[in-house]
């Protein structure tokens, strides 16, 4: 028995080795020296495989593109508006790939405008609200088996979750979202467009202090029947 425990408890450490040497690498930061500059909004590049690249679109929005495998990438991205963010996208594929980036301040077709609350349809009917600023439209020809979204967390946005648009249903949808050193992270299996949405705590608050208000009503009007009735 005591053999058997401890060829499972051997087990159970490989899987943990082998899931950390498979997963992703932490985001890295890039050697300025290293950075692109790119003056206009579009840009085209060919990035080789396991190699990130980091470009500052407009001396503002910063985009870190790094995959396992070569990469032809179009940057579109409204950095005017969009302002100082830091995004990053890792890529695992089987092969070749060529993908288009395009980062938006705002969407109107899919509800997402800033300060937007009321008319952002979710899968799971929550309320959220959008403030992030940052829209990215991703699309890619060839097969990739998972990527990573990371964005810089911030004390606005940290209790935000990445989400993407279903256009079939026209909702936006959720996905397990976590802070990694410094980034709001999510692992993705699919490309769409995808921003970071924030729970609407305010409507959470109004509707508790509401029902409390009306348990305080309930309790108080009980205790005056009895006292009557008495």
């Amino acid at each position: 028995m005591k053999k058997l425990s401890k060829i499972l408890l051997g087990t159970f450490f490989l899987m943990i080795l082998f899931s950390t040497i498979t997963s992703f690498n932490v985001v890295a930061v890039a050697d300025p020296d290293d950075t692109i500059d790119v003056p206009t909004d579009t840009y085209q590049a060919q990035i080789q495989a396991n190699t990130m690249s980091m470009f500052q679109i407009r001396n503002r929005t910063r985009l870190r593109v790094e995959a396992n495998v070569n990469l032809n990438l179009n940057l579109d991205c409204d950095a005017l508006r969009i302002g100082d963010k830091d995004f990053a996208v890792e890529i695992q594929g089987t092969g070749d790939l060529q993908m288009t980036m395009t980062c938006t301040e705002e969407q109107a077709e899919s509800g997402i405008m800033m300060g937007n609350t009321h008319q952002i349809r979710t899968r799971n009917r929550n309320q959220v609200h959008y403030e992030e600023g940052f829209v990215v439209s991703l699309e890619c020809n060839g097969t990739f088996t998972r990527a990573r979204l990371s964005i810089s967390a911030t004390d606005e946005n940290r209790m935000g979750e990445w989400a993407y648009y279903d256009e079939a249903t026209e909702e936006w949808v959720s996905v397990p979202t976590t802070v990694v050193d410094g980034y709001l992270t999510a692992e993705v299996t699919h490309f769409s467009t995808w921003t970071i949405l924030m729970p609407d705590y305010t409507l959470a608050i109004v509707g508790f202090s509401i029902a409390g208000g009306v348990a305080a009503i309930i309790i108080v009007g009980s205790v005056f029947y009895i006292k009557k009735r008495k």
